[in-house]
């Protein structure tokens, strides 16, 4: 083993050592989002296309990784059972953007639909668990085709992916979930440091920077639904953890960050050094460090429900 993966896993170990005092047991992880959470239910649609079956919540089968990803690395650390909604592809409303690329029976799975999904799991008029850790991980789908270049067509799109996102915090509260977290999009392969995405010089780079602009409205729904809800609401930078780790890289336990393709994950042997999954993906390293870090925002969270 390499002397740099053995620095890697002496960084994780320590992080795994040192955990915050929570005030909140959780006893369920509920999750709704895109592919950064879907552990299985697009891969198993992909294998059975023409079945007529939708693979229901909590399906295993293929994640866009190579390995574990966000939710599973988290509920073992809380040792909770998750529930999870989510599907590859997957808007913050109904639509779905594989759907548009040859698999059909996946048009209505959006975040919204999922919610859907969830409030029936649920039954009429039945309260969502108060002691459960909701995490909603969507948005990057909803910029997915559209044109970086047409600051108009970004700005729709970021618009309603607000509206949506704030549409399911609500309904979250209204059903009585207390503890909500939202992640933000994940970087893209070319970096952007503007925050508008045609302000960005580089034409590459502006699926990065509108990332960034859709990121501002996430950072700001959660700052406002947190104080106008009954329910404590948080933001998960996930954006920022990538950024810092790409930062850091070559001496941190990853290689030195390079955006080519050469350096994706799909195209090498061994990921765990490794950043980029794909052109949208993050590694299962990369997962298991967001994991982390979201393990320890929980202890923000001020009270029991009970």
């Amino acid at each position: 083993m390499s002397l740099m993966k053995n620095l890697f896993g002496s960084a994780i170990a320590s992080l795994l050592m040192v955990l915050p005092a929570m005030a909140v047991e959780f006893d369920q992880l509920v999750v709704i989002g895109d592919s950064n959470v879907d552990i299985g239910r697009l891969s198993a649609e992909g294998a059975t296309p023409d079945d007529g079956v939708i693979p229901p919540a909590n399906t295993l089968a293929g994640r866009s990784s190579d390995g574990d990803i966000l939710p599973e690395y988290l509920s073992e650390r809380l040792v909770v059972p998750q529930l999870n909604f989510g599907w590859g592809g997957a808007t913050t409303g109904v639509g779905n953007i594989v759907a548009r690329r040859g698999m059909p029976e996946a048009a209505n799975t959006g975040a919204l639909m999922q919610m859907d999904e969830y409030l029936a799991f649920l039954g009429d008029g039945s309260m969502a668990n108060p002691n459960a850790l909701y995490l909603i991980y969507a948005g990057s789908n909803d910029l997915a085709l559209v044109d970086k270049n047409d600051q108009d067509a970004v700005d729709v799109a970021i618009r309603q992916a607000d509206a949506n996102l704030r549409e399911l915090v609500q309904t979250l509260a209204e059903r009585g979930a207390k503890y909500i977290v939202v992640a933000n999009r994940t970087p893209r392969p070319v970096l952007s440091d503007a925050y508008i995405a045609t302000e960005e010089p580089e034409e590459e780079a502006r699926n990065d920077a509108a990332g960034r602009q859709l990121n501002t409205y996430i950072y700001w729904l959660v700052r406002e639904l947190n104080d106008e809800l009954d329910a404590e609401v948080r933001l998960f930078d996930a954006y920022y953890f990538i950024r810092e780790l790409i930062e850091n890289s070559g001496r941190n336990g990853f290689l030195t960050y390079d955006s080519s393709p050469d350096q994706y994950c799909i195209n090498a042997p061994d990921c765990t050094q490794i950043i980029n999954y794909d052109a949208a993906h993050k590694t299962s390293a990369v997962h298991k460090v967001l994991a982390q870090k979201l393990y320890f925002l929980l202890s923000t969270f001020d009270e029991a429900a009970n």
